[in-house]
Protein backbone atom coordinates (compact mmCIF):
# COMPACT_ATOMS: atom_id res chain seq x y z
CA UNK A 1 0.00 0.00 0.00
CA UNK A 2 1.29 3.61 -1.22
CA UNK A 3 1.38 6.23 1.45
CA UNK A 4 0.28 9.58 0.17
CA UNK A 5 2.88 11.87 0.26
CA UNK A 6 1.62 14.39 2.53
CA UNK A 7 0.90 11.65 5.17
CA UNK A 8 4.27 11.71 6.02
CA UNK A 9 6.90 13.65 7.59
CA UNK A 10 10.78 12.86 8.28
CA UNK A 11 10.99 14.38 11.51
CA UNK A 12 15.19 14.11 12.33
CA UNK A 13 18.03 12.69 11.67
CA UNK A 14 18.87 8.84 10.69
CA UNK A 15 19.47 6.53 13.94
CA UNK A 16 22.47 5.08 14.18
CA UNK A 17 22.74 1.87 13.31
CA UNK A 18 25.18 -1.10 11.42
CA UNK A 19 23.15 -0.58 7.99
CA UNK A 20 22.58 -1.33 5.06
CA UNK A 21 19.16 -0.06 6.14
CA UNK A 22 18.55 3.55 7.31
CA UNK A 23 16.31 4.35 10.14
CA UNK A 24 14.61 7.83 10.29
CA UNK A 25 12.40 9.29 13.07
CA UNK A 26 9.10 10.54 11.27
CA UNK A 27 5.47 10.86 11.58
CA UNK A 28 2.65 9.12 9.63
CA UNK A 29 -0.74 10.86 10.30
CA UNK A 30 0.19 13.01 12.95
CA UNK A 31 1.90 9.74 14.59
CA UNK A 32 4.66 8.89 16.00
CA UNK A 33 6.34 6.20 13.37
CA UNK A 34 10.02 5.21 11.60
CA UNK A 35 10.55 5.04 7.76
CA UNK A 36 13.17 2.28 6.58
CA UNK A 37 15.43 2.47 3.61
CA UNK A 38 18.35 1.66 1.67
CA UNK A 39 21.18 4.17 0.85
CA UNK A 40 21.45 5.43 -2.98
CA UNK A 41 24.42 3.20 -3.21
CA UNK A 42 22.31 0.52 -3.48
CA UNK A 43 20.12 -0.14 -6.70
CA UNK A 44 16.70 1.54 -6.13
CA UNK A 45 14.86 -1.11 -7.76
CA UNK A 46 16.41 -3.61 -5.68
CA UNK A 47 15.76 -1.85 -2.85
CA UNK A 48 12.12 -1.43 -3.27
CA UNK A 49 11.65 -5.13 -3.71
CA UNK A 50 13.28 -5.48 -0.40
CA UNK A 51 11.08 -3.29 1.18
CA UNK A 52 7.55 -4.41 -0.40
CA UNK A 53 8.97 -7.90 0.62
CA UNK A 54 8.96 -6.77 4.03
CA UNK A 55 5.86 -4.82 3.90
CA UNK A 56 4.03 -8.24 2.80
CA UNK A 57 5.89 -10.49 5.23
CA UNK A 58 5.62 -8.01 8.58
CA UNK A 59 1.56 -7.87 7.40
CA UNK A 60 1.35 -11.49 7.25
CA UNK A 61 2.41 -12.12 10.70
CA UNK A 62 -0.15 -11.53 13.72
CA UNK A 63 1.74 -11.29 16.78
CA UNK A 64 1.37 -8.40 19.22
CA UNK A 65 5.04 -7.99 19.49
CA UNK A 66 5.48 -7.18 15.66
CA UNK A 67 5.70 -3.57 14.77
CA UNK A 68 3.04 -2.90 12.62
CA UNK A 69 3.71 -1.77 9.11
CA UNK A 70 1.75 1.48 7.82
CA UNK A 71 2.26 1.44 3.89
CA UNK A 72 5.23 2.68 1.75
CA UNK A 73 5.72 6.16 0.78
CA UNK A 74 8.01 7.69 -1.51
CA UNK A 75 10.21 10.63 -0.03
CA UNK A 76 11.41 14.17 -1.00
CA UNK A 77 14.20 12.65 -2.98
CA UNK A 78 12.08 9.71 -4.49
CA UNK A 79 14.01 6.98 -2.73
CA UNK A 80 11.30 4.40 -1.20
CA UNK A 81 10.59 3.77 2.55
CA UNK A 82 8.78 1.95 4.77
CA UNK A 83 6.60 2.58 7.01
CA UNK A 84 6.06 1.45 10.55
CA UNK A 85 4.57 1.96 13.87
CA UNK A 86 7.60 3.41 16.41
CA UNK A 87 8.18 0.95 19.10
CA UNK A 88 8.65 2.79 22.45
CA UNK A 89 11.86 2.50 23.98
CA UNK A 90 14.83 1.93 23.37
CA UNK A 91 16.67 -0.89 20.75
CA UNK A 92 17.94 -4.03 22.21
CA UNK A 93 21.60 -3.38 20.45
CA UNK A 94 21.55 -0.36 22.46
CA UNK A 95 20.80 -1.61 25.93
CA UNK A 96 23.15 -4.75 25.50
CA UNK A 97 25.97 -1.95 24.97
CA UNK A 98 25.22 0.17 28.30
CA UNK A 99 25.14 -3.52 29.96
CA UNK A 100 28.97 -3.29 28.57
CA UNK A 101 29.88 -0.33 29.67
CA UNK A 102 29.07 -1.18 33.29
CA UNK A 103 30.73 -4.50 33.12
CA UNK A 104 34.07 -2.94 31.81
CA UNK A 105 33.35 -4.68 28.19
CA UNK A 106 34.14 -8.31 29.47
CA UNK A 107 30.18 -9.04 29.55
CA UNK A 108 27.59 -7.61 28.61
CA UNK A 109 23.60 -8.82 30.38
CA UNK A 110 23.06 -11.80 32.32
CA UNK A 111 20.49 -14.32 31.84
CA UNK A 112 17.62 -12.60 34.17
CA UNK A 113 14.84 -12.37 34.49
CA UNK A 114 14.11 -9.23 32.16
CA UNK A 115 16.53 -11.02 29.64
CA UNK A 116 14.68 -14.33 29.48
CA UNK A 117 11.29 -12.17 29.07
CA UNK A 118 12.76 -10.27 26.25
CA UNK A 119 14.53 -13.68 24.33
CA UNK A 120 11.02 -15.67 24.89
CA UNK A 121 8.97 -13.09 23.49
CA UNK A 122 11.34 -12.47 20.65
CA UNK A 123 11.32 -16.27 19.64
CA UNK A 124 7.58 -16.28 19.63
CA UNK A 125 7.18 -13.77 17.36
CA UNK A 126 9.67 -15.17 15.18
CA UNK A 127 7.81 -18.74 15.67
CA UNK A 128 4.34 -17.26 14.76
CA UNK A 129 6.00 -15.75 11.42
CA UNK A 130 6.49 -19.83 10.63
CA UNK A 131 3.08 -20.26 11.46
CA UNK A 132 1.67 -18.08 8.85
CA UNK A 133 4.57 -19.25 6.49
CA UNK A 134 7.07 -16.57 6.62
CA UNK A 135 10.84 -17.25 7.81
CA UNK A 136 12.06 -13.88 9.43
CA UNK A 137 15.72 -14.01 8.04
CA UNK A 138 17.08 -10.98 9.16
CA UNK A 139 16.88 -11.08 13.35
CA UNK A 140 19.56 -9.07 15.00
CA UNK A 141 19.88 -6.88 18.23
CA UNK A 142 18.62 -3.95 16.44
CA UNK A 143 15.83 -5.67 15.59
CA UNK A 144 14.44 -5.42 18.62
CA UNK A 145 12.92 -2.76 21.06
CA UNK A 146 12.47 -2.88 24.19
CA UNK A 147 10.59 -0.71 26.62
CA UNK A 148 9.79 -1.48 30.37
CA UNK A 149 7.32 0.81 31.83
CA UNK A 150 7.14 2.55 35.70
CA UNK A 151 4.27 -0.40 36.31
CA UNK A 152 7.10 -3.01 35.19
CA UNK A 153 5.29 -3.78 32.03
CA UNK A 154 7.82 -5.34 29.26
CA UNK A 155 6.90 -4.35 25.67
CA UNK A 156 8.96 -6.06 23.64
CA UNK A 157 8.82 -4.69 19.46
CA UNK A 158 10.28 -6.79 16.71
CA UNK A 159 11.02 -5.34 13.20
CA UNK A 160 13.13 -6.40 9.63
CA UNK A 161 10.73 -9.45 8.73
CA UNK A 162 12.26 -10.20 5.06
CA UNK A 163 11.92 -13.93 4.14
CA UNK A 164 15.30 -12.96 3.52
CA UNK A 165 18.01 -10.78 4.43
CA UNK A 166 19.70 -8.46 1.67
CA UNK A 167 23.06 -9.68 0.68
CA UNK A 168 25.17 -6.19 1.54
CA UNK A 169 28.39 -6.65 3.40
CA UNK A 170 28.51 -4.66 6.52
CA UNK A 171 27.73 -4.77 10.41
CA UNK A 172 24.87 -6.93 10.08
CA UNK A 173 27.03 -10.18 8.11
CA UNK A 174 27.77 -10.96 11.30
CA UNK A 175 24.23 -12.32 12.66
CA UNK A 176 24.07 -14.17 9.21
CA UNK A 177 23.73 -18.17 9.12
CA UNK A 178 26.05 -19.90 6.97
CA UNK A 179 23.21 -21.16 4.04
CA UNK A 180 22.33 -17.70 3.96
CA UNK A 181 25.76 -16.56 3.12
CA UNK A 182 26.27 -19.31 0.56
CA UNK A 183 22.80 -18.17 -0.66
CA UNK A 184 21.52 -20.86 0.00
CA UNK A 185 17.28 -21.33 0.77
CA UNK A 186 15.88 -19.90 4.24
CA UNK A 187 13.71 -21.43 6.94
CA UNK A 188 13.35 -21.85 10.29
CA UNK A 189 16.17 -23.54 10.86
CA UNK A 190 17.38 -20.28 9.53
CA UNK A 191 15.90 -18.22 12.29
CA UNK A 192 16.95 -21.03 15.02
CA UNK A 193 20.67 -19.77 14.29
CA UNK A 194 20.14 -16.13 14.43
CA UNK A 195 17.90 -16.36 17.79
CA UNK A 196 20.74 -18.37 19.05
CA UNK A 197 22.80 -15.43 17.85
CA UNK A 198 21.06 -12.99 19.71
CA UNK A 199 21.39 -14.64 22.74
CA UNK A 200 25.06 -15.24 22.59
CA UNK A 201 25.11 -11.16 21.63
CA UNK A 202 22.83 -10.46 24.59
CA UNK A 203 25.29 -12.53 26.75
CA UNK A 204 28.74 -10.95 25.52
CA UNK A 205 28.24 -8.27 23.27
CA UNK A 206 30.17 -9.62 20.33
CA UNK A 207 29.70 -11.78 17.26
CA UNK A 208 31.98 -15.02 17.32
CA UNK A 209 32.20 -14.43 13.74
CA UNK A 210 33.28 -10.63 13.59
CA UNK A 211 34.35 -10.60 9.52
CA UNK A 212 31.86 -7.88 7.63
CA UNK A 213 32.47 -9.23 4.40
CA UNK A 214 29.92 -11.81 3.35
CA UNK A 215 32.76 -14.15 1.25
CA UNK A 216 35.11 -14.05 4.48
CA UNK A 217 32.07 -14.82 6.81
CA UNK A 218 31.16 -17.74 4.74
CA UNK A 219 34.61 -18.86 5.16
CA UNK A 220 34.76 -17.82 8.98
CA UNK A 221 30.85 -20.02 9.67
CA UNK A 222 33.74 -23.20 8.97
CA UNK A 223 34.52 -22.64 12.58
CA UNK A 224 32.42 -23.27 15.58
CA UNK A 225 31.50 -20.56 17.70
CA UNK A 226 33.26 -22.05 20.64
CA UNK A 227 36.22 -23.00 18.50
CA UNK A 228 37.12 -19.59 17.13
CA UNK A 229 40.96 -18.77 17.61
CA UNK A 230 40.40 -14.92 18.44
CA UNK A 231 40.86 -13.67 21.57
CA UNK A 232 37.45 -11.84 22.21
CA UNK A 233 35.73 -15.00 20.99
CA UNK A 234 37.31 -17.42 23.02
CA UNK A 235 36.83 -14.93 26.26
CA UNK A 236 33.37 -14.71 25.79
CA UNK A 237 32.79 -18.40 25.37
CA UNK A 238 33.86 -19.13 27.94
CA UNK A 239 31.65 -16.53 29.73
CA UNK A 240 28.88 -18.15 28.19
CA UNK A 241 30.02 -21.37 29.44
CA UNK A 242 29.04 -19.63 32.84
CA UNK A 243 25.68 -21.07 32.12
CA UNK A 244 25.73 -24.76 31.35
CA UNK A 245 22.53 -24.77 30.17
CA UNK A 246 22.96 -22.50 27.83
CA UNK A 247 26.11 -23.12 26.48
CA UNK A 248 24.78 -26.63 24.76
CA UNK A 249 22.00 -25.49 23.30
CA UNK A 250 23.53 -22.51 21.54
CA UNK A 251 26.67 -24.50 20.34
CA UNK A 252 23.66 -26.89 18.63
CA UNK A 253 21.82 -24.11 16.94
CA UNK A 254 24.62 -22.18 16.16
CA UNK A 255 26.07 -24.80 13.62
CA UNK A 256 27.06 -23.92 10.48
CA UNK A 257 24.90 -27.18 8.74
CA UNK A 258 20.66 -26.69 8.80
CA UNK A 259 21.00 -30.13 9.79
CA UNK A 260 22.23 -30.56 13.00
CA UNK A 261 20.46 -27.15 14.62
CA UNK A 262 17.22 -27.76 16.34
CA UNK A 263 14.50 -27.86 13.97
CA UNK A 264 12.11 -25.17 15.37
CA UNK A 265 12.32 -21.77 17.59
CA UNK A 266 9.97 -23.76 20.08
CA UNK A 267 12.40 -26.15 20.73
CA UNK A 268 15.27 -24.04 20.95
CA UNK A 269 13.35 -22.04 23.35
CA UNK A 270 12.34 -25.29 25.46
CA UNK A 271 16.19 -26.64 25.73
CA UNK A 272 16.91 -22.79 27.11
CA UNK A 273 14.61 -23.48 29.60
CA UNK A 274 11.71 -20.82 28.41
CA UNK A 275 9.47 -23.54 26.89
CA UNK A 276 6.29 -22.66 26.25
CA UNK A 277 4.65 -25.94 26.98
CA UNK A 278 4.44 -25.51 30.96
CA UNK A 279 1.22 -23.78 32.11
CA UNK A 280 2.19 -19.98 33.57
CA UNK A 281 1.99 -20.31 37.39
CA UNK A 282 -0.92 -18.29 39.09
CA UNK A 283 -0.66 -16.68 42.45
CA UNK A 284 -2.31 -19.14 44.25
CA UNK A 285 -0.26 -22.38 43.24
CA UNK A 286 3.51 -20.57 43.48
CA UNK A 287 5.07 -19.50 46.66
CA UNK A 288 5.28 -15.90 46.96
CA UNK A 289 8.32 -15.41 48.00
CA UNK A 290 9.48 -16.78 44.42
CA UNK A 291 6.85 -14.55 42.80
CA UNK A 292 8.61 -11.60 44.75
CA UNK A 293 11.88 -12.48 44.16
CA UNK A 294 11.31 -12.85 39.90
CA UNK A 295 9.76 -9.74 40.56
CA UNK A 296 12.98 -7.79 41.60
CA UNK A 297 14.90 -9.57 39.21
CA UNK A 298 13.30 -7.70 36.84
CA UNK A 299 13.82 -4.56 38.50
CA UNK A 300 17.48 -5.30 39.15
CA UNK A 301 17.99 -6.57 35.86
CA UNK A 302 16.36 -3.12 34.52
CA UNK A 303 17.99 -0.86 36.45
CA UNK A 304 21.54 -2.04 35.57
CA UNK A 305 20.66 -1.90 32.08
CA UNK A 306 18.70 0.77 31.59
CA UNK A 307 20.78 4.01 32.14
CA UNK A 308 18.75 6.14 34.69
CA UNK A 309 20.70 9.41 33.40
CA UNK A 310 18.78 9.51 30.33
CA UNK A 311 16.38 11.91 30.53
CA UNK A 312 13.78 10.62 27.85
CA UNK A 313 13.91 7.14 29.03
CA UNK A 314 13.71 8.50 32.59
CA UNK A 315 10.48 9.74 31.86
CA UNK A 316 9.08 7.45 30.15
CA UNK A 317 10.33 4.27 32.74
CA UNK A 318 9.58 6.49 36.21
CA UNK A 319 7.07 7.91 38.23
CA UNK A 320 6.74 11.44 39.15
CA UNK A 321 7.01 10.98 42.60
CA UNK A 322 9.19 13.94 44.23
CA UNK A 323 12.54 12.39 45.18
CA UNK A 324 12.91 13.90 48.55
CA UNK A 325 9.42 11.92 49.23
CA UNK A 326 10.82 8.38 47.52
CA UNK A 327 13.95 8.71 50.07
CA UNK A 328 12.12 8.83 52.75
CA UNK A 329 9.97 5.85 51.37
CA UNK A 330 12.58 3.23 50.10
CA UNK A 331 14.13 2.31 53.17
CA UNK A 332 10.59 1.94 55.63
CA UNK A 333 9.68 -0.21 52.19
CA UNK A 334 12.23 -2.17 51.72
CA UNK A 335 12.31 -3.16 55.60
CA UNK A 336 8.95 -4.66 54.67
CA UNK A 337 9.80 -6.99 52.25
CA UNK A 338 12.82 -8.05 54.14
CA UNK A 339 10.89 -9.16 56.68
CA UNK A 340 8.17 -11.01 55.61
CA UNK A 341 10.13 -12.69 52.70
CA UNK A 342 13.84 -12.54 53.07
CA UNK A 343 14.66 -12.42 56.69
CA UNK A 344 17.20 -15.20 55.77
CA UNK A 345 19.14 -13.13 53.53
CA UNK A 346 21.74 -11.05 55.44
CA UNK A 347 21.94 -8.57 52.75
CA UNK A 348 18.16 -8.49 52.05
CA UNK A 349 17.41 -4.39 52.81
CA UNK A 350 20.94 -3.16 51.22
CA UNK A 351 20.39 -5.00 47.79
CA UNK A 352 16.72 -3.58 47.53
CA UNK A 353 17.41 0.03 48.66
CA UNK A 354 20.74 0.38 46.26
CA UNK A 355 20.21 2.85 43.03
CA UNK A 356 22.17 3.13 40.39
CA UNK A 357 21.15 6.72 40.39
CA UNK A 358 18.64 8.52 42.80
CA UNK A 359 16.67 9.18 39.85
CA UNK A 360 15.76 5.28 39.66
CA UNK A 361 13.89 5.45 43.47
CA UNK A 362 10.64 6.40 42.74
CA UNK A 363 10.12 3.07 40.52
CA UNK A 364 11.87 0.89 43.08
CA UNK A 365 9.40 2.16 45.73
CA UNK A 366 6.67 1.68 43.27
CA UNK A 367 7.66 -1.69 42.79
CA UNK A 368 8.34 -2.83 46.13
CA UNK A 369 5.21 -1.53 47.31
CA UNK A 370 3.70 -3.80 44.27
CA UNK A 371 5.03 -6.67 46.05
CA UNK A 372 3.08 -6.12 49.25
CA UNK A 373 -0.05 -5.80 47.32
CA UNK A 374 0.29 -2.08 48.62
CA UNK A 375 -1.52 0.92 46.17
Amino acid sequence: MMLEYGRVVLTGAPLAGGGPQVWTPARCDGASALAKSYPLSIDPQTAALWLQAELQATAAVAHPAVARPLGLWSGPDGNLHLMIERPPGRRWDEIVRIGQQRHGYLAARGWDALTQAVVAVVGAAVQAGHYAGVAHANLAPDSVWVDLSASGELTVKITDFSRSAPMVGGPRTRFMAAEQLANGAVDARTDVFRLALFVYFTLTGISPWPAEDPAAARIARGAAAKDVREDKAQAAWALVANWPTLAGPLHRALDADPRRRPAQIAELLSLLGLGQALPAPTRSTMDIGYAVAAALAVVLGAALSLPAEDSKLTRALLDRQPLTACARQLPTVAKQICDRYGKSQANCQPALSFLVAREECPNRVKQLSTCLEAP
